[in-house]
């Protein structure tokens, strides 16, 4: 599809909008033209639309509301951590129950949880844990580099915590 090409009356009428103080979008609208090509003709007639100055401080407002509710969602995440860990860790027993050939069961009582449930709670404390290092990622604007290491570090922590997964023989896969 072609375009149709500007006129001098629409430059013209694009320049008298733009010293009125009217938006790029509401001179394309009046103009029947998109946005890009208000913008084209502004920049070929060598003038700006500094809507950015206008706008400012409702946006700073904006990223001082978004940084609140990461703070607001970091902590939440660390309470969903800690609450995973305390249900570990804070456990008076674990009570398993086993079918017996015969069909009758019997409860077993440990002070360790199951494997696979202390897997799942570490799996899911990992989770909560690299959501607040993403977040803490945004407010400190650090690079990826950084936050992989803390991870690892974090990574490692979790593993002394819980125990290698190595060491009750398996590997990891499946």
């Amino acid at each position: 599809m072609q375009r149709r090409p500007v006129t001098n009356a629409e430059r013209d009428e694009l320049r008298r909008r733009h010293a009125a103080g009217e938006s790029r979008n509401t001179i394309a609208r009046a103009m029947g033209r998109s946005a890009s090509t208000a913008s084209r003709i502004a920049g070929e007639l060598g003038l700006r639309f500094e809507g950015g100055a206008r706008v400012a401080p409702a946006t700073e407002a904006r990223q001082l509301d978004l940084a609140e509710q990461r703070r607001q969602l970091v902590a939440r995440l660390y309470r969903r951590a800690a609450a995973n860990l305390d249900r570990v860790e804070a456990a008076d027993g674990y009570v398993r129950v086993e079918l017996l050939p015969d069909g009758r069961t019997r409860r077993i009582t440990t002070e360790d949880p199951p494997a696979q449930d202390e897997r799942h709670h570490s799996q899911a404390i990992g989770s909560y844990l690299t959501s607040v290092a993403r977040l803490a990622e945004i407010d400190a604007n650090t690079s990826a580099s950084e936050v992989r290491s803390m991870l690892s570090d974090l990574a490692r922590g979790l593993r002394d915590a819980f125990g290698d997964d190595e060491a009750e023989g398996d590997t990891g896969r499946g």
